[in-house]
């Protein structure tokens, strides 16, 4: 999408037309995610504050967010032990064996 070109979404029977760079059929998805979670938010709370429930929804959300990154950090750090595991087996195992001495008998 070009800097100049805009976006039309609904979110909570709100119009948007959103400017920018980004990809479209992103900023479509964006907008669909905070149109459900704040429409789950408004059927879950007695307030018709649409400035509250949008709140609610983006704190919602920062949850979410948060918790797939510290999902993602674990993940990342489950592949980097794994990965100096292996490394470490591969390396013992390309070591070359030390040869014992060789006694010969004397005689």
């Amino acid at each position: 999408m070009s800097a100049n070109r805009t976006t039309e979404v609904s979110i909570f029977g709100q119009t948007y037309n959103i400017q920018g760079g980004g990809n479209e059929e992103q900023a479509r998805q964006a907008a669909q995610l905070v149109d459900e979670k704040m429409n789950l938010i408004a059927s879950q709370v007695r307030t018709s504050d649409r400035f509250r429930v949008a709140v609610l929804a983006a704190l919602d959300l920062a949850d979410e967010y948060l918790t797939a990154q510290q999902r993602v950090a674990d993940f990342e750090q489950g592949v980097a032990a794994k990965s100096r595991r292996i490394t470490a087996l591969l390396d013992e195992i390309d070591k070359p064996e030390e040869s014992e001495p060789i006694y010969h008998a004397a005689g």
